[in-house]
């Protein structure tokens, strides 16, 4: 299988790459959007704060020159729903692409990948679609947890999932650090997701959007009483 993880950054490529690099029958190589459109050496300069940042420099570039070296880092120079970005992305024949970049995914862009692109998203689906769906779902009493999904161009009305798992909010004093304990069990779940899409007898679950609803940006005002029920 064929995974490309679709990142805005060099950096948060190549963690989710190594999470999933060991998973036998997987080869998996970055590709590289251009975000906002940076200038390059903005771009860049950007990535090396980032990596400084994390403390772990070394590993990082270490990691980042073996993918380079096998040919397993691609960059895209323009949109990624550019023709030109569609057809280079068609060319390198990927089975299946990890969402990891700021973007909306066009039906061309979807279809460039044999199987599709696959979406961690941090609510549990079909009943939480849309944004701050880990706030709502704390303001109506339902659990939270991650859904991995195959995207389509609709907003989480992708039809085939594959997993979901519900992580629990103990412990999480409001909806930041919520959200970071969702948004950090991505990667964990994206290799999840590619080990059980390798198993022969794997089966989707459909999402079923009439069971649930599209959901917003919550207020500044709700999202203030979802920290105090957090806090509590």
């Amino acid at each position: 299988m064929q995974v490309a993880v679709i990142a805005g950054s060099i950096s948060a490529g190549i963690r989710i790459a190594k999470e999933i690099e060991h998973i036998p029958g997987v080869d998996v190589s970055v590709v590289l959007c251009n975000v906002g459109m940076r200038s390059p050496l903005l771009r860049w300069s950007r990535e090396l704060l980032l990596a400084l940042g994390s403390l772990k420099w070394g590993t990082f570039t270490a990691k980042l020159c073996s993918y380079v070296r096998r040919g397993r880092v691609f960059i895209l120079r323009r949109p990624l729903e550019d023709p030109t970005s569609i057809q280079y992305l068609r060319s390198l024949q990927f089975d299946v692409g990890l969402h990891a970049a700021n973007v909306i995914y066009r039906e061309a862009t979807i279809s460039a990948f044999r199987m599709g692109i696959l979406n961690a998203h941090i609510g549990i689906l079909p009943k939480y679609r849309g944004r701050s769906v880990a706030q709502w779902s704390i303001l109506q009493g339902d659990p939270t947890g991650v859904t991995v999904f195959f995207i389509d161009s609709g907003i989480d009305t992708g039809g085939r999932i594959v997993l979901r798992e519900f992580i629990p909010s103990k412990g999480c004093n409001d909806v930041e650090a919520l959200r970071n304990r969702l948004f950090s069990c991505a990667d964990r779940l994206y290799r999840q997701a590619l080990e059980a899409l390798g198993r022969p007898e794997f089966q989707f679950e459909r999402n079923n959007i009439s069971a649930g609803k599209r959901y917003y940006v919550m207020s500044k005002m709700l999202t203030g009483v979802v920290n105090e029920i957090l806090s509590n």
